[in-house]
């Protein structure tokens, strides 16, 4: 089987910013190199400059060794449970390990904000309606 046909590179793009196709989402410039770790992900080389990154590169998932859907799962029982250590004594994992994900997803979540939230013209109505349904959620928390 060819490897360029092991892994769909469609949405991915070259990290290396000296590389002429940086940035180019499904330019064509990038195959499946080898899959690697217990989770098999995939590492991915762009033809144009020759470097090599994981599938994973600029999510929350990158090096880490548990599954994403493990990751996911316990992350959506965070709110669902009341906290960390409930999410902790719920799945098995280490709370520092919990919250060590929930600090990558925190701070993937504020570039995609940066990247997506910028110069919005939001009258008070829209931000008042924001904040009512923020208020609204941790009342019925209490």
């Amino acid at each position: 089987m060819d490897s360029d046909n092991k892994f769909d590179t469609t949405g991915f793009c070259c990290w290396n910013e000296d590389c002429p196709d940086y940035g180019k989402k499904n330019h064509g410039n990038l195959v499946p190199k080898e899959q690697i770790g217990k989770n098999g992900i995939w590492m991915l080389r762009c033809r144009t400059c020759g470097k090599a990154y994981s599938e994973n590169h600029g999510t929350p998932f990158f090096q880490l060794n548990t599954p994403k859907d493990e990751v996911l799962r316990t992350l959506a029982l965070i709110p669902e449970k009341g906290g960390i250590r409930a999410a902790s004594r719920v799945t098995g994992h280490d709370k520092n390990v919990i919250s060590h994900w929930l600090d990558a997803a925190g701070e993937h979540c504020q570039k995609v904000n940066e990247c997506f939230l910028q110069d919005l013209e939001l009258d008070q109505v829209q931000i008042d309606e924001i904040w009512s349904y923020i208020k609204k959620r941790k009342a019925s928390h209490q």
